[in-house]
């Protein structure tokens, strides 16, 4: 299962960490996996001024909170959110903080 954990603070994302395996298909096949990938790796590469790591997944944080990156991560997270419906044996989304 890939999980998407989201640090929140007075209501703006400050980081968000993703890792693991969908497993809903086989490698090179899996459609959910694919659609994580391109959309957190998107994000990640247009939010200005943060901390990227990509070691045994992808964290982010220390995002300032500019506008763009408001949106950008917003609209990462409302997507995960809406995959993890679709396919919530392979995608768990977590939001910790207010």
């Amino acid at each position: 299962m890939i999980k998407a954990v989201f640090f929140v603070r007075k209501k703006e994302i400050i980081g968000f960490e993703i890792s693991g395996h969908a497993n809903y298909a086989a490698k090179g096949s899996d459609i959910v996996c694919a659609a994580v990938s391109v959309l957190s790796e998107s994000v990640a590469n247009e939010l200005s001024n943060t901390v990227v790591y990509q070691e045994s997944g992808l964290k982010v944080s220390l995002i300032p909170p500019t506008l763009g990156n408001k949106v950008l991560c917003k609209l990462l997270l409302d997507s995960l959110k809406e995959i993890s419906k679709e396919y919530p044996k392979n995608l768990e989304v977590t939001v910790y903080g207010k």
